[in-house]
């Protein structure tokens, strides 16, 4: 009988499904869209298939986003959508595989999103299900930054929110979060540029513009071209986006999470404190990747900062090791 282990991380902007001694085997929008028949509404598509059409729907579709800010909003479409991707990995032939299955879980979930998230993988049907914090699989990963006995500070900049958590051995000592991430300042440039130069664009390209341009160097020299809707004229151009020209909304975001960073280590134990200011932070999730976020922070903390590798999936790579040690998966979850 085959038998499945596989981590997976469900994001507000992409769903990571890692699977042990593969990788990476799966990575695609957390999105669907539903089609109206009838007097219902039924799933159309899933993940890539429903992103190639965004944009391209008729007035009966609608996109749906069934995780906001890594919280299930609706549990019976993260359930279709979960199945979908699972049968993507898996092979079904006469004898159904044993699929053993580890859950990334944000640190700030409420009991009853918690119980969302049980509702949802436990109704699937899975032989084996562990719940385990996203920071915690983080810092088991093979990163040079982790130092074992010693505090480490994981900085998550998702799309959603950002999630700040001081660890010691695996074992979170306290953590918080806030409703600043990549989405927020993908609205915060469209918006910008609809005040500032009275361009209309969709958060979609604002977060290619983000990508491609977005800086937190003020003397930045990097240029986009963009296809946009010009208020001025109510057609569309083609026109050149520069990164200084976003430096207000990314500077303003970046700016909230290093506050509360700030005062995050201002609430540790100086024994912490201590471990941290020598150790430094480490910084992953999507929103890690914006240019000039390294020395910004540094600058800034007076600390060391890292961006891992891979930042995207850090968490789901990190799974590894408890998939191969048990004792370790045991001890992660029974102290977290």
């Amino acid at each position: 009988m085959a038998v499945y282990e596989l981590c997976i991380d469900l994001g507000s902007n992409f769903t990571t499904i890692y699977k042990r001694g593969s990788g990476i085997v799966l990575r695609e929008p957390s999105l669907i869209l539903l089609e109206t028949v009838g007097k219902t509404m039924k799933v159309s598509k899933i993940g890539i298939d429903a992103q190639r059409v965004n944009g391209k729907t008729s007035s009966s579709e609608v996109f749906v986003k069934p995780i906001i800010e890594g919280v299930i909003k609706n549990v019976d479409l993260t359930k279709k959508m979960v199945t979908y991707f699972i049968s993507k990995i898996v092979s079904y032939n006469l004898v159904k595989p044993t699929i053993k299955i580890i859950v990334c879980l944000p640190t700030s979930l409420k009991q009853q999103q918690y119980e969302d998230y049980k509702n949802v993988f436990y109704s699937i049907g899975f032989a084996k299900i562990d719940f385990v914090y996203n920071c915690v699989c983080a810092s088991l990963a093979d990163v040079p930054y982790f130092s074992l006995g010693k505090a480490n500070l994981l900085v998550n900049i998702g799309a959603g929110k950002t999630e700040i958590s001081s660890l010691v051995n695996n074992k979170i000592i306290s953590a918080c979060s806030l409703n600043v991430g990549g989405n927020l300042i993908d609205k915060c440039i469209a918006e910008h540029l609809q005040k500032t130069k009275n361009y209309t664009i969709s958060t979609n390209i604002a977060c290619k513009i983000k990508q491609e341009i977005g800086s937190l160097y003020e003397t930045d020299k990097s240029n986009m071209e963009v296809l946009v809707q010009d208020g001025n004229t109510n057609s569309p151009i083609t026109t050149i986006i520069t990164a200084q020209e976003l430096i207000k909304p990314v500077y303003e975001n970046y700016f909230k999470i290093l506050q509360t960073i700030q005062a995050f280590l201002n609430q540790c134990s100086p024994e912490v404190a201590q471990d941290i200011k020598n150790e430094g932070i480490i910084l992953y999730g999507g929103g890690s990747l914006i240019t000039g976020l390294e020395k910004f922070f540094k600058k800034v903390l007076n600390l060391s900062v890292f961006v891992v590798d891979n930042p995207e999936v850090l968490s789901v790579i990190g799974s590894e090791k408890l998939f191969s040690n048990l004792n370790l998966l045991q001890t992660v979850i029974e102290e977290n």
